[in-house]
């Protein structure tokens, strides 16, 4: 029987003896990680621009597989500078040129590296997870035009292969991280939506690299329409409906190997009444029957730049949340 749950979540501010404490609201889905405070900022250094909004969420989701979200916190990466980024990518990347299909060039195959930290309760490190990012597209001049080499996805993943040996290396010659979990990730752009190919996981000196196929999709996007209809059928049911109301929606999915897993769907309006707040929850609940089961689904309304519900359906049962405040 599916079992849906209302559950009212009222935010404030609480004063006392002069000085204001803001209470902090409720963790409303524990499938996400909390950020260990006082948050600090990771580095960031890169040879060519990518999505990294994109990396840095699957990258996360990835991680669950290893480290809990129950009792780890995550931190932005604090074991590798900048600086080290930057000479890592050096090193890493060809300095000579390379001819492919008898064109001189010097490919940048690695263009940048991210790094995600999980810590235990107490602040100490649990765990590190890095995502290579690697580049298909080479840029090359040839009779003084600018042309761009599109490599194999074959080609690109081995080379990053072989380099995610070197950086858990380099890695363990850090002192603090030589009996550090470390997962690492090979993501292969794309001119559409890159995706997560490989990860694996390090308790000791070696990483073994498993087929994952990990990747975000519009679920209203062509692409989806081509490789799994039904739930394509199954957004556009729920937009139509809601177009009605004028809300912008915008539903991506997780997939593996074209199977969908998870959907995270966002609605939002300038202004909601509280009135419409409840009907467009009644209407979304009435359509996540359509989807399977196993895939787990968030939903978020959004009013005036704030969260004002919250949707979580996990096998047969839907929970809602309404914040006030």
């Amino acid at each position: 029987m599916k079992k849906v749950l209302f559950i009212i979540l009222i935010l404030f501010v609480i004063t006392g003896c002069g000085n204001k404490e803001e209470k902090k609201p409720k963790i409303i889905d524990n499938s996400y990680y909390q950020i260990f405070e006082p948050y600090k900022e990771g580095s960031n250094y890169t040879l060519k621009d990518y999505d990294i909004n994109n990396v840095e969420k699957m990258l996360m989701q990835l991680s669950t597989k290893y480290f809990k979200t129950n009792n780890s916190f995550f931190q932005e990466g604090q074991f590798l500078t900048n600086e080290e980024l930057k000479d890592l990518l050096i090193k890493y990347n060809p300095t000579e040129d390379v001819i492919i299909d008898n064109i001189p060039l010097k490919p940048v195959y690695i263009s940048s590296i991210v790094e995600q930290d999980y810590l235990a309760t107490n602040g100490n490190i649990k765990g590190i997870s890095l995502g290579i990012i690697l580049n298909k597209e080479q840029i090359y001049t040839k009779d003084n035009k600018t042309s761009i080499k599109i490599l194999s996805d074959e080609e690109v993943l081995n080379y990053g292969k072989l380099k995610a040996q070197e950086l858990l290396d380099y890695m363990r010659s850090k002192e603090d991280l030589k009996n550090v979990k470390i997962a690492i990730g090979l993501y292969l752009e794309s001119n559409v939506k890159g995706a997560f190919k490989y990860m694996g996981l390090s308790e000791n000196k070696k990483i073994n690299l498993d087929f994952v196929d990990y990747s975000y999709k519009l679920l209203d996007s062509n692409e989806v329409m081509n490789i799994d209809l039904k739930n394509y059928n199954n957004i556009s049911q729920i937009e139509n409906k809601l177009n009605t109301f004028h809300l912008y929606t915008n539903a991506i999915g997780l997939y593996q190997k074209n199977n969908l897993i998870s959907v995270e769907i966002s609605i939002e309006q300038n202004y909601l009444k509280q009135a419409e707040i409840l009907n467009i929850i009644s209407i979304i609940n009435q359509y996540l029957d359509t989807f399977d089961s196993y895939i787990n689904i968030k939903v978020y309304l959004k009013s005036e730049n704030k969260i004002k519900a919250f949707i979580s359906k996990k096998a047969n049962e839907i929970e809602t949340y309404i914040l006030e405040g």
